[in-house]
């Protein structure tokens, strides 16, 4: 027996879960139709958030919050009523009540329902996500007749169209019929399969196929054609005969491939939505991927939990399977034997990790290197050898790159395009078009380990990776002249999706069996992107790894680029940059290269400066300026000005310094560089502070810290540059608690780039005038010892806040005892003067 709801002009099946108005399912997902049957059903009583939920995700954690989304979902359907959108009242914080018109359908309990015309298999687990997938084909089947699910093995293309098709059988007067083809060999047969389910008989002089349109041309049917990639031309073939010979019939065909039949609808099933990393469990269980990893295991293990302990394994496990369902249903079905730790560990190998599907499940899907056999074993040989070099690609990549890395003769580029596309329409690649600008491409990183594989065993691991190189290697020689003439947007798209390829092939340039002579100048012409991405460590890491592999062989030009490139990756510890700047600039003078003696120039000026070498920095960047008279590059002139600009501050004429960065800010932005151009603002707020104006310099550091939250550009350490410096005027106006907040989040930023260090007297200050004076002691012990190792000069606020701390502690301390606690102070590392200057 049935229940059946008349409400106004919508009629509400409970047992098959479906909404229609007119006759006409309406799109509503699952878990909306679920709730709106037990608000019905409880017509014009409470009903409290916990039953609701209970009813909408049965035996699943979810949060509250969830609730009103769906119920949103519901009055946005009810509202094409008259009044519909008021059905249902919020009772605040308790939950909701319907109020609408509802009554008993006559076609209800006393009136039991024939059995449904269907072969759809019982579905033995429950379905996990995929709200929006459903609810998506839901309307493309209310509006097309061939709907093709597509999606790489594993998916759980099956699985979406088995729950789409029970979800909507209603609305086909003669059913939904399942016909799997993946036990199908030849495409001959594939016409029986269809026949079959619907008992149709090849007779005496009339072929299979048009008995079969003439049985179906009578019936308002919905066919569910499975696993189709392996017999397309027939399928191809049948379906397009059915379309034109049955009017009624409606096709959702899965496959790794499009049919490319007229009228096809392609529907490309992504994987499921993976946690971001770092998320909190209330953001995990919003994660498809976990949702399903947790059900799964809860089957092995009932007791199972997703714990604080273990959110970030389980967050780890589902990114690393990418999210396939397959790939989570086999990691699952090892949670018996091995804990979600020892499972995620041993993903480097995967392919033997991941074997013991259900019995029942076909071959190719009880282990997941046997899905990706199927998939393999469909392509052809070229179509192999292009996928096995594009494993080569740790991250997304072009077309171009796609063509000069795969392509080898006889396959040349202009052929691994069309085999590039080729298997994006097979599932195998991954074509981002969301975007703005040039299309995408990339491997899940389940394919790409499959597909390494393959690479291995055709021994091409090699020459593949030397092509990736040089690839690389050629797109960043351009780097160097584009950072100092092309916008940050424009930088932003060409190389910051290059950053893993970059890794990649400076790791094999310079690793066992790779070519130093390529990873050479590709280290050189990287130098401006780590910066601009804020990753001074790793960079100044890579390039003097590069440096040291120069020898009598290495063009000078490029070795001048590494040392250039690694004076700025480490110029806020001026004693190795100043050295690094000299061997530039004596190279770029015996090579005759007057733009980059000139930029190495300004750069050495700023170290020299650093160091209080004032006259030195000043013949610095007056050569400079004099050569800047014969280059026409807008960026390089606002560099001269913001090296100017430091050297004025030292000098303390703060007039002259504010000019040169007014001027530094106007040409930067002129040039594009809006994140340089907020630095020199920044640099202008430094003067502010040393002038003693204190309550601009907060507003000019909040204004700060505000544009470098938002900018794309934005880098953690100019954040955390900001940060700390807004806690250092904080501290002199006596704010010690927003002082603290600032310093929590900002000085941890700059201890990942090693120069925390510069703003310790700050917070040294801090803790003297929140009374912990013996702390504040040892910190400044600490900031005294460190400006001195680093041979640099302090900026005048530093030099301020030294003097105001001198006398603090003269009357807080007997000489001896204030030595002593310095003295400790000098034998702290920077994490551990960091940790006690953030202590409350």
């Amino acid at each position: 027996m049935t229940r059946i709801y008349d409400i106004g002009p919508f009629r509400l099946d409970t047992e098959l879960g479906v909404l229609a108005q007119a006759g006409t399912p309406v799109m509503l997902g699952a878990r909306p139709v679920a709730l709106l049957a037990v608000l019905v059903e409880h017509a014009h009583a409470f009903m409290s958030k916990e039953r609701l939920i209970d009813a909408a995700w049965p035996g699943v954690i979810v949060e509250e919050s969830n609730l009103p989304v769906q119920v949103h979902a519901i009055r946005r359907v009810l509202a094409q009523a008259p009044g519909g959108e008021h059905w249902i009242e919020t009772l605040p914080r308790r939950g909701y009540r319907f109020v609408g018109p509802v009554s008993v359908s006559v076609d209800s309990e006393s009136h039991p329902r024939e059995r449904t015309l269907s072969n759809l298999p019982e579905t033995q687990t429950s379905f996990i996500g995929r709200e929006r997938d459903l609810v998506a084909i839901k309307r493309l089947l209310s509006a097309k007749r061939l709907i093709t699910i597509v999606g790489a093995g594993g998916i759980g293309k099956t699985r979406l169209a088995l729950q789409t098709a029970s979800e909507v059988i209603a609305a086909y007067r003669d059913g939904a019929w399942f016909v799997d083809l993946a036990s199908v060999q030849d495409e001959e047969s594939v016409p029986a399969g269809i026949a079959e389910a619907f008992g149709v008989h090849e007779r005496a002089g009339k072929p299979l196929v048009a008995a079969l349109c003439a049985h179906l041309r009578a019936l308002q049917t919905l066919i569910v054609l499975d696993n189709c990639e392996h017999l397309l031309g027939a399928c191809a073939s049948l379906v397009d005969a059915v379309l034109k010979g049955a009017a009624q019939t409606t096709i959702m065909a899965t496959s790794r491939e499009p049919l490319r039949v007229a009228g096809e609808q392609l529907y490309s099933l992504p994987p499921l939505s993976l946690p971001e990393p770092g998320s909190t469990i209330d953001d995990l269980q919003r994660s498809e991927a976990v949702q399903l990893l947790v059900e799964r295991v809860r089957q092995q293990l009932p007791d199972f939990e997703l714990t604080a302990q273990r959110a970030p394994v389980i967050a780890e496990l589902c990114i690393h399977l990418d999210g396939i369902p397959l790939a989570l249903e086999l990691a699952a079905a090892r949670a018996r034997s091995l804990s979600i730790e020892q499972i995620n560990a041993r993903l480097g190998n995967r392919f033997l990790m991941l074997t013991s599907g259900a019995r029942a499940a076909l071959p190719r899907q009880q282990t997941l290197r046997a899905t990706f056999d199927w998939s393999h074993d469909l392509l052809a040989d070229d179509e192999r050898v292009v996928l096995r070099r594009l494993a080569v690609f740790p991250g997304s990549f072009t077309v171009e790159a796609a063509g000069a890395v795969a392509s080898e003769p006889p396959i040349d580029e202009f052929a691994v395009v069309d085999l590039l596309s080729q298997l994006v329409a097979r599932s195998l690649v991954n074509a981002d078009t969301t975007e703005v600008g040039p299309t995408r491409y990339r491997l899940l990183e389940t394919t790409r380990a499959y597909a390494q594989e393959k690479l291995i065993e055709a021994c091409d691991v090699a020459e593949t990776a030397r092509r990736h190189a040089m690839y690389f290697r050629t797109l960043f020689e351009r780097a160097p002249d584009d950072f100092l003439r092309l916008p940050d947007a424009r930088l932003r798209a060409i190389y910051m999706p290059e950053i893993d390829h970059l890794r990649a092939a400076l790791d094999w340039a310079f690793g066992p069996g790779g070519d130093a002579t390529i990873g050479i100048p590709l280290a050189g012409a990287s130098g401006p992107l780590w910066g601009t991405l804020g990753l001074f460590s790793e960079g100044a890491r890579r390039l003097e790894a590069a440096i040291a592999r120069i020898d009598v062989d290495t063009p000078q030009s490029q070795q001048a680029m590494l040392w250039r490139q690694f004076g700025r990756l480490v110029d806020e510890s001026p004693a190795r940059a100043q050295p690094a700047f000299e061997r530039a600039a004596s190279l770029y003078r015996s090579i005759g290269d007057r733009q980059g003696l000139a930029h190495t120039l300004t750069q050495l000026g700023r170290a020299l400066g650093q160091l209080g070498r004032l006259d030195a920095a000043e013949a610095a960047l007056g050569e400079c300026k004099s050569l800047l008279a014969y280059i026409d590059v807008p960026w390089l002139h606002a560099l001269y000005f913001h090296n100017m600009g430091l050297l004025e501050n030292r000098r303390r004429d703060f007039a002259a310094s504010l000019s040169c960065y007014e001027q530094a800010q106007a040409l930067f932005l002129g040039a594009g560089d809006e994140i340089s151009a907020a630095s020199a603002s920044g640099n202008r707020a430094n003067i502010t502070w040393a002038l003693g104006d204190l309550e601009a310099t907060e507003s000019a550091f909040r204004q700060m810290i505000a544009i470098m939250r938002n900018s794309p550009m934005r880098t953690r350490r100019m954040l955390g540059w900001w940060l700390a410096s807004l806690a250092g005027v904080l501290t002199e106006r006596g704010n010690l608690d927003e002082a603290l907040v600032a310093a929590r989040e900002g000085l941890p930023l700059l201890l990942e780039d090693d120069i925390a260090w510069l703003f310790v007297s700050h917070l040294a200050l801090r803790a003297a005038l929140a009374g912990r004076l013996s702390d504040a002691a040892r910190l400044a012990g600490y900031s005294d010892c460190a400006w001195t190792s680093q041979q640099a000069t302090p900026h005048p606020v530093d030099a301020r806040t030294s003097d105001r701390l001198r006398s603090i502690f003269a009357e807080a301390f007997a000489p001896d005892e204030l030595e002593r606690l310095r003295a400790e102070g000098t034998q702290l590392s920077e994490s551990q003067a960091c940790a006690l200057a953030l202590a409350s």
